[in-house]
């Protein structure tokens, strides 16, 4: 029997606790740690909405109507002369909440709704004393049974602001609670204490669930966000591999597998350009020479500044530089004539043949190139290799000219013309 005492005051106290909980919550809505902006406002939506009210005002109109049809008694519209300004006060707000402003603060309409409840308690708790005063035999019982549905109307909103709903409760059954004792009710206090008291339990059981709720869509959310932060990472990253897979490690530039896919794109969109589109072909040379005099790393660092000179000049959008082999690079440029095309060459001979060698050892001779300069007219149909042995046999027809010149190539066949 003592360990049954027991087990229910401990019962008890884990009830008060939760109950104090639930109380603390006065600074704001359920859950707030975790509710979007969004989801408060829908709260306070359900919060503001008058139809419980006004049912119950309805209700409270109807007895007071009924009194005096049976009885010839005007007592009862007291009642209605209370819940009256009561009912048109939450109309009023809830009007001004659905008309409100863009710039509207969710704390500012949490403490109204808190000013409100307070003030809507003391009315339904007096207009109903009222009816209790007022209403005589059996209508009685529904008077009482009207009692239950402001309270239950507040309850099941009470996952909100559970605080402010058990306080409108309680003024409203200790209102009620008095009335009844001193119209004669003797156990009215008694079954209103365990009345708010089963409202407490049941408000509790809304909160809890509420929160878990309110946990799970914000671990939901945050969830969302992490997957979505995670897949932009992982497209950045690819895209990060994809230029590291067509990138040249030592030099920056393009690699050849980046120069095959352009060229062959190029190519493809000649067809039906109407432009020509050239190529170069750059080879240093002697390289074999240098690498062999100062070693591959001298010849490695030459090889970064021939890079970089070359993108120095071949920088318009569109162009492409790339490595095609060990010391030779590759240039395509769009809508790009034989004339225009020479001139980049020549001004990329010239660079190089005059660039910075601050970093490199003395050298008993400068860096030079020959370039090759091949042309695919517009509107041909031209594959990637015939293009290439053009612009092959001008860099060769270079180097037995004696290197450090420019060559333009012709065609050793004629391309296909394309047939519209």
């Amino acid at each position: 029997m003592m360990r049954r005492a027991a087990m229910m005051i401990d019962y008890l106290h884990s009830r008060v606790a939760a109950a104090r909980r639930v109380m603390s919550s006065t600074a704001g809505l359920i859950g707030s740690d975790y509710t979007s902006e969004e989801q408060a406002w829908e709260m306070l939506e359900g919060l503001f909405s008058p139809f419980a009210h006004a049912l119950t005002a309805t209700a409270i109109a109807i007895t007071a109507w009924y009194n005096w049809h049976s009885h010839n008694s005007l007592a009862s519209f007291a009642a209605v002369a209370v819940v009256g300004p009561t009912l048109s006060l939450r109309l009023l707000l809830a009007q001004r909440f659905r008309t409100r402003g863009p710039d509207a603060r969710v704390s500012k309409w949490v403490r109204l709704f808190a000013i409100m409840s307070f003030v809507a308690a003391i009315g339904w708790g007096s207009s109903l004393s009222i009816l209790i005063f007022t209403t005589e035999g059996l209508p009685l019982f529904a008077v009482f049974a009207l009692i239950c549905a402001p309270v239950q109307g507040a309850s099941a909103r009470a996952y909100a602001m559970p605080s402010v709903v058990i306080l409108h409760i309680s003024i409203v059954l200790g209102l009620v609670g008095i009335a009844a004792t001193v119209f004669g009710i003797a156990i009215a206090i008694p079954f209103c204490l365990l009345y708010l008291w089963y409202q407490i339990g049941f408000v509790m059981e809304l909160v809890a669930l509420r929160r878990k709720m309110l946990k799970a869509d914000h671990d939901r959310r945050q969830l969302l966000t992490q997957v979505t932060r995670y897949n932009a990472d992982l497209a950045s990253l690819n895209t990060q591999l994809s230029a590291f897979a067509l990138t040249d490690g030592l030099t920056g530039v393009g690699n050849r597998r980046d120069f095959d896919d352009k060229l062959q794109r190029f190519l493809t969109g000649q067809t039906n350009a109407t432009t020509p589109l050239a190529l170069l072909l750059i080879d240093v040379d002697r390289f074999k020479r240098l690498n062999d005099t100062y070693g591959h790393l001298v010849g490695d660092q030459c090889l970064k500044l021939l890079a970089t000179a070359i993108r120095c000049v071949v920088s318009r959008s569109g162009d492409v530089v790339a490595r095609y082999g060990g010391e030779e690079f590759a240039a395509i440029l769009p809508a790009t004539d034989a004339a225009t095309a020479l001139a980049i060459a020549e001004r990329i001979r010239r660079a190089i043949e005059t660039m910075d060698l601050a970093g490199l050892p003395k050298l008993d001779e400068r860096p030079t190139v020959s370039i090759g300069v091949g042309i695919a007219a517009s509107g041909t149909t031209m594959l990637p290799h015939a293009l290439i042995e053009i612009a092959d046999a001008a860099l060769y027809a270079a180097k037995q000219s004696g290197r450090n010149c420019v060559r333009h190539g012709a065609a050793t066949r004629q391309p296909l013309r394309h047939i519209a």
